[in-house]
């Protein structure tokens, strides 16, 4: 991507969701590890599955920023050096 304010945008993307992962994952270890956590939520199984809800939500976000925006961009700059005079100098 060669729009300044369009790799921003995708960057500032990319933070929000993980940070997003790294909340989910903070919580969820907190409910499987300490025993003071889980005593405070009596629906321990219901919030432990809104965490996992929320960690699958996020790295679902996260790749698919890699596969349309990030790899992308290193594909279209692949493309551009391999252009139709390289495969000339092939033959």
């Amino acid at each position: 991507m060669t729009n300044p304010i369009g790799n921003q945008l995708v960057r500032a993307t990319l933070a929000r969701f993980e940070a997003a992962r790294q909340e989910s994952l903070a919580t969820i270890e907190l409910y499987l590890n300490a025993a003071v956590g889980v005593s405070e939520h009596p629906n321990v199984v219901s919030e432990l599955a809104g965490a996992v809800t929320k960690l699958a939500a996020a790295e679902e976000a996260l790749d698919s920023l890699d596969r349309n925006f990030l790899r992308a961009q290193v594909d279209n700059s692949d493309n551009m050096v391999s252009g139709p005079d390289s495969a000339a100098e092939d033959d």
